[in-house]
């Protein structure tokens, strides 16, 4: 599997040509155009290992291009099914990062096309053995942050320590691990970089599915390739994966909110309904002048929804998305539809993630050969009546092209 990484390359700008007339208005002569003309500069060899990115950059010079922007391809001979050998199309930008998942020798083709004119260049790359066997669950866990939610209450652990222990544990025995709502995440790690390929989903994030009575909202996603190789997601190597609820209008991007530990002494406040055991149970505050208090349901009232193990207040961050909720009970607060979303999530119908839907901090789309490292959060922040709390339940994240 062959997958790209984009540097974006300026455009020569465009000749003019200024005419001018003398005092007797004579015609000028028609100054002839230079047609176009492309030059590459690509070495003939490359060598990496496998699951390790080599970059290839070749030297491209346009003359005469008229303001046209140049189209690049990347292409790779490969076999198919029926035993045909075809052209296929790893990469669309003049930079290549090449990656590949097998040991064997790569004929790469490299094409530029400006107007009409098309030049071509060749390389090969000789991808070596690792002698590793690699496995397509990310097993390792990194990081773990519970948002606040009905599952807290049955771990033990009283330090960060004890609790990436136990989560390790959990995704090592292939149990769940609880996110609570919103903000709360996973963050695990591939033994490889998964590679990005061209045209094709890359992973999958696995979650728990709604029950009877509890109701699991989507989730969102965090990449990161490993450039440095220095073998931990440093903060400058995250990117969000923009889904289908990305670009909408009811998409709150950088929203933070901070949970308060509530006091054990309190006395509860109920409401009107008879599932609402204590509506001011667990205080937040967020950075958009929003308070509020999430409710302690009596279904759960001896649960303990609050992370004691955070201290007494906390705060987590993310893009809020919006999640329709639906009361179906007639304003009775016991039965909801949850809604959904079309792509690029976990949790929904179909939860496998392109790569390159990879955008940064400022919503511009980047161009990585893969990934190493995947967080997942809960990016919705509701609760759906007597069912309490919308929270995420992680299950596994799994390269789906190994």
């Amino acid at each position: 599997m062959m997958k790209k990484y984009i540097i974006y390359l300026l455009c020569i700008p465009a000749i003019s040509v200024f005419y001018s007339c003398s005092k007797d208005s004579v015609t000028p002569e028609p100054v002839p155009v230079p047609a176009p003309s492309i030059a590459i500069k690509l070495a003939a060899d490359f060598a990496v290992a496998r699951y390790n990115v080599v970059l290839i950059d070749p030297e491209v010079t346009i003359e005469n291009s008229n303001g046209i922007v140049p189209q690049y391809k990347w292409s790779i001979k490969v076999t198919g099914k029926d035993g045909v050998v075809k052209d296929s199309v790893i990469c669309d930008t003049k930079t290549l990062q090449f990656i590949a998942p097998k040991a064997n020798d790569y004929a790469l083709d490299f094409t530029v096309t400006s107007g009409k004119v098309t030049k071509q260049a060749a390389a090969k790359v000789k991808v070596s053995e690792t002698n590793k066997t690699y496995n397509s669950k990310a097993w390792s866990l990194v990081d773990f942050v519970p948002a606040p939610g009905i599952n807290n209450d049955i771990y033990s652990f009283t330090t960060k320590a004890e609790a990436l222990a136990e989560m390790q544990l959990a995704l090592t025995n292939g149990d769940e691990i609880p996110l609570g709502t919103f903000g709360g995440y996973v963050v695990t790690k591939f033994d490889h970089t998964v590679i990005n390929a061209y045209g094709k989903r890359d992973f999958i994030v696995q979650m728990s599915e709604n029950s009877s009575f509890i109701k699991y909202p989507p989730v969102s996603v965090y990449v990161a390739y490993d450039a440095n190789k220095n073998g931990i997601a440093d903060e400058n190597e995250w990117y969000e994966i923009a889904g289908s609820e990305h670009h909408k209008s009811a998409t709150v991007k950088n929203y933070e909110i901070t949970y308060y530990k509530p006091d054990p002494a309190k006395p509860a406040a109920p409401g009107k309904a008879a599932w609402e055991f204590d509506t001011t149970y667990l205080k937040y505050t967020d950075n958009k002048n929003g308070s509020g208090a999430i409710t302690k349901t009596t279904k759960f009232r001896r649960a303990d929804y609050y992370p004691s193990w955070l201290g007494a207040t906390y705060t987590l961050k993310g893009t809020k998305v919006y999640l329709p909720v639906k009361d179906v009970s007639d304003g009775a607060g016991t039965s909801f539809n949850v809604g959904t979303f079309d792509w690029g999530y976990g949790g929904i119908k179909d939860p496998s993630i392109d790569i390159s839907w990879a955008v940064d901090a400022n919503g511009k789309k980047v161009h990585l050969p893969g990934v190493d490292f995947v967080k997942v959060y809960v990016s919705s922040f509701g609760a759906a009546g007597a069912s309490d709390l919308l929270i995420g339940i992680f299950e596994e994240v799994r390269d789906l092209n190994l």
